[in-house]
């Protein structure tokens, strides 16, 4: 991915000359922020281990929802964690929504963040 530096603290990001994604930190804005991209990233990368890890035991998990909520210190200079809603199908036990939960955890974004970040997750 080629990030850039324009106008207004706007970066334009472009992962092999594909559609640009705009971010931009300062307000008014229509872009994401950094911090959303992250968290956008986080939310993305979970599902796709839940849907990875239902398709390998049979299941189906499509309209598999999670609605994340990043939490920032005092300063506002870093994400100190996230609640994370899980939404699964309707045709999934509880035990199944636990299961895929626990299995979203293990996906390569949230290993790659701090150790001492919370989660708090509901399962629906």
């Amino acid at each position: 991915m080629k990030v850039t530096l324009g106008q207004n603290l706007q970066t334009t990001c472009v992962l092999d000359g594909k559609t640009p994604l705009h971010t931009a930190f300062n307000t008014p804005r229509t872009d994401v922020n950094p911090g959303e991209m992250l968290t956008g990233a986080l939310g993305a990368c979970m599902l796709t281990m839940v849907g990875f890890m239902a398709a390998k035991n049979g299941d189906t998990a499509d309209g598999t929802a999670v609605d994340i909520t990043p939490h920032f210190d005092d300063k506002h200079s870093r994400i100190t964690g996230f609640d994370v809603v899980f939404t699964f199908p309707a045709h999934f036990t509880d035990e199944q929504k636990q299961k895929y939960a626990r299995l979203a955890e293990k996906c390569p974004v949230h290993n790659s963040l701090r150790a001492d970040m919370t989660y708090h997750m509901t399962v629906k």
